[in-house]
């Protein structure tokens, strides 16, 4: 049976601790870069939507397909799954608020 050198031990250690925090780091940065990619969408789609209701031109509900047919907004991709967004996602507009509802 070959003889592993305490040397060997403690850089093989001192690699694979490196390795897990490295993979750790890059999983936990990828995540807060989807979050704000999806933040930046819908902080996209709550300005249009706002704008659209103070103008007048939306009341009550209103969907995706009502933005884009009133000009406000062209076709919305998830930037993580890049999939397009629903157009019967529905917005409302209450106490100054907007909420986006996914229907998921």
């Amino acid at each position: 049976m070959a003889k592993i050198s305490n040397k060997s031990l403690i850089f093989l250690t001192i690699v694979l601790l490196i390795a897990v925090i490295v993979v750790a780091t890059l999983l936990k940065i990828t995540e807060i870069h989807d979050e704000r990619l999806i933040y930046a969408m819908e902080s996209k789609i709550s300005y249009y939507a706002k704008r659209c209701y103070l103008e007048g031109n939306c009341e009550g509900d209103v969907t995706l397909a009502d933005l884009y047919d009133r000009g406000y907004l062209e076709e919305i991709v998830n930037p993580v799954t890049k999939e397009i967004i629903s157009k019967d996602t529905i917005i409302s507009y209450n106490d100054n608020e907007i909420s986006i509802d996914y229907g998921v």
